[in-house]
């Protein structure tokens, strides 16, 4: 196998979301504010907008947020505390030069918006690591749908028998890459990053 492309997840792959957990009291207490509303009408509006907890039981802030009108608030939040919280995982800039001294792709999908990633990319100065990123806001569905991935492959014209996906969540960074042909790595712990050179 002849691995070309290395496609990393973001969020918990290269960036650890403990940022999301110190931000989510906060940004809740944010929406209640701007919309006056309770514990309990929060809840509801969520729900009613098709909202589900993730595994940490939290909404996604960041969906919250876009489908109540908020995002440019959220922003002000999340820009502010990744200027001040380090979330890179050590092993990230490591990796990629060795992936780089192989002459080899690196690239970002995730579910997150465009702007989240870029804000992270260029506060760790990633960008001149990466060949593209591909986000929700490109596929217009999630990692999850198949429609993500076949859309990758058209729009950067992939062969997934020579890429690599790296990430943390087993259905949409395994089971549903590995349906469409990709080559797929889990990432237990951040540490196993250091190791996604020895698939090739």
């Amino acid at each position: 196998m002849d691995i070309k492309v290395y496609l990393f997840d973001f969020d918990d792959t290269i960036i650890s979301t403990k940022i999301y957990a110190e931000l989510y009291q906060p940004l809740l207490k944010m929406v209640k504010s701007k919309l006056k509303l309770t514990n309990s009408q929060l809840k509801q509006k969520a729900e009613d907008l098709g909202l589900k907890k993730n595994k940490f039981d939290r909404w996604d802030t960041g969906d919250l947020c876009r489908e109540l009108n908020l995002l440019e608030e959220y922003y002000q939040v999340l820009e502010k505390q990744i200027k001040v919280m380090p979330v890179l995982h050590d092993t990230v800039i490591n990796t990629f030069k060795k992936i780089k001294a192989k002459k080899r792709k690196i690239a970002i999908v995730s579910n997150s918006m465009r702007r989240t990633v870029n804000a992270y990319l260029h506060k760790y100065e990633l960008v001149q690591y990466l060949d593209f990123t591909f986000t929700r806001d490109d596929a217009q569905c999630k990692k999850r749908d198949d429609p993500f991935w076949q859309k990758l492959i058209k729009k950067q014209k992939l062969n997934p028998r020579e890429c690599l996906v790296i990430g943390d969540d087993p259905e949409q960074d395994v089971i549903v890459p590995k349906k469409l042909g990709f080559n797929t790595f889990l990432i237990k712990q951040p540490q196993d990053l250091l190791n996604v050179l020895t698939v090739d």
